[in-house]
């Protein structure tokens, strides 16, 4: 496909020309204009103003669910200018709005509703910057034929505006950065059916704000998508994404009954619509239960303490959210060592490791990426790995009870394969698992085991005691002699 920036050598030199203030008409925007020149004589929102202070933790946990381009780190600017509203994409990696935009968004009925409404702007521009949507912009941004002063001069401006227009309609780009805004903000969790609802239709409030009647040149009359083309792509893009819920619950009830081809198949079918913290986390787990299969074959130890792997059973897409634990993996099954199964088991492990490292770029908050993450470490012998991304989980989130209850077992592997004594670490744990969760099954088996390895008969008896009055079925209290 011909680059956009691929010009005619007389266009080249025509575009030299209307650029120069003598031909009589406004600059145009460089195309490879970045933040500096958009800050000369502009002030910027300052840092402590609370709108900006908002603006930015949008900014940022939607740019964490967005998808990511080579080269600069995107960055947000904010120029204390009022009047219409605007947000612009620059090349550098800087994405511009003015306190303007900030207000239209932020004067929804909720702060819920305003939230979203900016984190659907600052996801649309985000889309430009992926898709290096940027030349035909930059030219559409002061170009007038009407205004020329020469007949040919009209022509040429004409020639350049049907030249941007030809192949990638800007339109079409418009459309397409509005279906991947909202999902860039559906994936940060921001609740955005409201954006397109009858009453409170963002495009419109956005449109009449910046209608041509506040904003002259060809940018709203021509290249802009209408309302209503808008709207139709945002209902058509959320009702794809409902679409796929279904699948997304399928995957998960595939995972619970072990079925972990169909659960891959199911969470990759749900990550090629909506590709969310959740999608990754859960089909990282699926890797490390195939993980955890070969790893059975392959070696022929036994291992006794019990880890807890955390499945995310809902999606954003339904804008909720509640955390449950899975069954743990056990590892119990005996077989020969095969080089097959060492090659599978790396294989798996290295992917379940990076699904739940993109969960965790989606999202900088989502505890359970990393406890998840640490059952990987663990599974491959790196016990002050497992330690490290665990305490991370319980950084974020010192509410989670799996995250305590295997940083106790990866601080005991930790100390005997290091040969020093962490018992008070893998006791402290242990214990603080149960205080979250007092009928924790996992924690109370790891505690009693852990009490008789060391001998303290009459403590074990205690939790096992515990054990088999709160869970009378299990199959752990046969292990605790």
């Amino acid at each position: 496909m011909k680059s956009p920036y691929a010009l005619s050598t007389s266009l080249v030199a025509a575009l030299l020309v209307i650029m120069d203030p003598a031909a009589g008409l406004a600059q145009i925007t460089p195309p490879d204009a970045g933040k500096q020149y958009w800050l000369q004589g502009s002030t910027k929102l300052a840092d402590d103003d609370p709108r900006s202070v908002r603006a930015h933790q949008i900014f940022d946990r939607t740019l964490a669910a967005a998808d990511k381009r080579p080269g600069p780190s995107p960055e947000l600017i904010i120029l204390d200018e009022e009047g219409f509203p605007w947000a612009r994409s620059l090349p550098d990696g800087s994405i511009i709005v003015t306190r303007g935009a900030l207000d239209i968004c932020f004067r929804a009925k909720t702060v819920s509703d305003g939230d979203a409404r900016l984190a659907f702007v600052i996801g649309h521009e985000l889309s430009h910057q992926v898709n290096g949507d940027f030349w035909h912009f930059f030219f559409y941004q002061g170009v007038h034929p009407d205004s020329a002063k020469d007949e040919q001069t009209r022509k040429t401006l004409e020639q350049v505006i049907k030249i941007a227009k030809r192949s990638d309609s800007v339109s079409a780009k418009e459309l397409q950065a509005d279906q991947y805004g909202l999902l860039y903000a559906s994936q940060a969790g921001y609740d955005v059916k409201r954006i397109v609802d009858i009453d409170t239709n963002f495009f419109r409030e956005w449109t009449a704000a910046t209608s041509p009647d506040l904003l002259e040149g060809i940018v709203m009359q021509v290249n802009h998508p209408k309302i209503e083309e808008r709207s139709a792509v945002a209902l058509s893009t959320l009702r794809r994404v409902v679409e796929k819920i279904e699948v997304f619950e399928k995957g998960v009830e595939a995972y619970k009954k072990a079925s972990y081809t169909a659960a891959m198949y199911y969470f990759k079918d749900f990550l090629s619509v909506y590709q969310s913290r959740e999608g990754f986390n859960n089909l990282g787990l699926v890797h490390y239960q195939m993980a955890a299969e070969e790893y059975a074959k392959w070696k022929s130890e036994t291992p006794m303490f019990r880890l807890s792997l955390i499945i995310d059973p809902t999606t954003r897409a339904r804008n909720a959210y509640r955390r449950r634990r899975s069954p743990g993996s056990s590892l119990t099954r005996r077989m020969r060592p095969e080089n097959a199964h060492e090659s599978q088991f790396l294989k798996h492990a290295a992917a379940a490791a990076g699904y739940f490292r993109e969960a965790w770029q989606r999202d900088h908050t989502y505890a359970m990426a990393h406890n998840n993450l640490a059952c990987v470490h663990f599974l491959k012998s790196e016990y002050a790995s497992a330690v490290g991304e665990l305490d991370k989980a319980i950084s974020i989130d010192p509410g989670v009870p799996e995250a305590f209850n295997n940083r106790a077992v990866a601080y005991l592997k930790m100390g005997e394969q290091l040969r020093v004594n962490l018992d008070k670490k893998v006791e402290s744990n242990l214990l603080a698992a149960l205080k979250l969760r007092s009928d924790y099954e996992y924690a109370l088996f790891n505690m009693a085991y852990f009490l008789m390895q060391k001998g303290r008969n009459r403590e074990k008896q205690a939790y096992k005691n515990r054990l088999a009055k709160l869970h009378p079925g299990s199959e752990l209290l046969a292990l605790i002699h």
